[in-house]
């Protein structure tokens, strides 16, 4: 499975056990930006059936977890982060590290997070007014949610902050994805106006890549062990050799499909 579809699964799987948290929950009172548990696990519910179920794609799923922070009331990119998925800019600005290597000054960084506070305020009523049975315009207004906060933050960071700042998003992206996932998804894909052709060829190559790299690592192993032989006595190292003997090609296990997938199940005596 792809790495994007088990980051999918896995926050889905999240706002799930976080829904059925709640409703175990006897204690009433409002949740986030709802006024109780109910609204909120309507919320979200939409929200997955939208981006998971018939009709989905990829670029709504991927701001699922954008909206559950907004519906929570935290900072965006708390859920994508626990998770590791994409958290965001403002969360990667959070680190401390980061701030320090594009030249942030502390005052800056207050207010952005005065900034923040007024995005989380303006985004929370702007998702209560998202019709998700309007598939053809959702992902257009979660966009123009995405693209305010983006222009808010343009407005305080220098240029030269803000290209270090893309920079590193970008790395932390491929730190939990691949390049052909990174570039094929949304914001990069947009940003490199990357076409629907392009995405397919991207994907089809990638796996000839795969091939060549794992081919390139296998010999780097072979070669890494060779020389650990040799630091053996000449008998030591023949012997062990001919206790290795010949490569062998080991092929990945395929995943089965269809009927023949299903484990044989157990005689009951």
């Amino acid at each position: 499975m792809k790495t994007a579809s088990w980051m999918g699964l896995i926050l889905i799987m999240t706002f799930n056990t976080m829904a059925l948290g709640q409703k175990g929950d006897v204690k009433a009172g409002p949740v986030g930006i709802f006024e109780s548990r109910a609204q909120y696990n309507r919320f979200m519910g939409s929200a997955k059936n939208a981006a998971f179920g018939e009709g989905g794609n990829a670029e709504l799923r991927a701001m699922i977890p954008m909206l559950n922070d907004i519906a929570l009331n935290r900072p965006v990119g708390w859920s994508a982060n626990q998770f590791g998925a994409n958290g965001g800019t403002f969360n990667l600005i959070s680190n401390e590290a980061v701030r320090r290597d594009i030249e942030m000054v502390d005052s800056q960084y207050r207010e952005l997070q005065d900034l923040n506070s007024q995005i989380q305020k303006r985004a929370s009523e702007k998702i209560l007014q998202l019709d998700f049975n309007d598939r053809e315009n959702l992902v257009s207004q979660i966009q123009q949610i995405r693209e305010q906060a983006s222009d808010d933050l343009n407005s305080v960071l220098l240029p030269h902050q803000l290209d270090r700042l893309k920079q590193i998003r970008m790395q932390s992206l491929l730190q939990r994805q691949g390049l052909v996932d990174v570039l094929t998804s949304e914001p990069v894909k947009t940003d490199l106006e990357i076409s629907q052709r392009q995405s397919v060829e991207l994907k089809e190559f990638e796996s000839v890549v795969q091939a060549d790299l794992a081919k390139e690592i296998s010999q780097l192993q072979e070669k890494a062990r060779n020389r650990l032989l040799a630091k053996l006595t000449p008998a030591q190292e023949k012997q062990a050799k001919e206790m290795i003997g010949e490569a062998f090609a080991f092929k990945p296990k395929e995943k089965e499909t269809g009927k023949n997938s299903r484990k044989p199940s157990r005689k009951r005596k």
